[in-house]
């Protein structure tokens, strides 16, 4: 019988895997630490990271295996004056920064296992690129925004 039998070997939520993607990555961390998440706290210490799974499905429904093909929007956000801390635009030059760095690791990354802080494992295959960084203006929030789309190819791993 076509389909997946085993329910508990569905992809785990994209979000926290992507999110346990970025924190074993060092570059990432060096400038935004553990804050990432899946949105922008009140009083955020920024920079800030917020990813947001915008779409999911499996690959192939009628398949054995599960492997899972997310849309994932990230968002990086960075201080509310600019770098020196006097200018009076949002601080856009670090939140680009940070977003290339994200947009570099996402073009090299495949075949990579991660275990979330929960303990879930998954096995991503690939992170393709579905938009470059942008600059996305947010008047009202008043800090500096950054954001691209991903997609990921992952499934999950014992």
């Amino acid at each position: 019988m076509p389909g997946i039998t085993n329910l508990t070997n569905l992809p785990p939520d994209p979000e926290i895997v992507f999110r346990a993607w970025m924190l074993s990555k060092s570059s990432i961390t060096d400038e935004v630490g553990t804050r990432i998440a899946t949105r922008l706290p009140a009083e955020a210490t920024l920079p800030f990271v917020v990813i947001r799974a915008e779409g999911n499905a499996l690959l192939e429904e009628q398949s054995q295996s599960a492997i899972g093909l997310s849309s994932v929007r990230i968002l990086v956000y960075a201080g509310r004056w600019g770098s020196d801390g006097t200018k009076p635009e949002p601080d856009f030059a670090t939140a680009s920064d940070i977003a290339q760095i994200i947009y570099k690791e996402c073009f090299v990354e495949s075949n990579i296992q991660v275990t979330t802080s929960g303990g879930t494992k998954a096995h991503i295959y690939n992170i393709n690129i579905e938009s470059a960084p942008v600059r996305s203006e947010s008047r009202e929030l008043q800090v500096a925004v950054f954001d691209m789309s991903v997609s990921m190819t992952y499934r999950y791993s014992e």
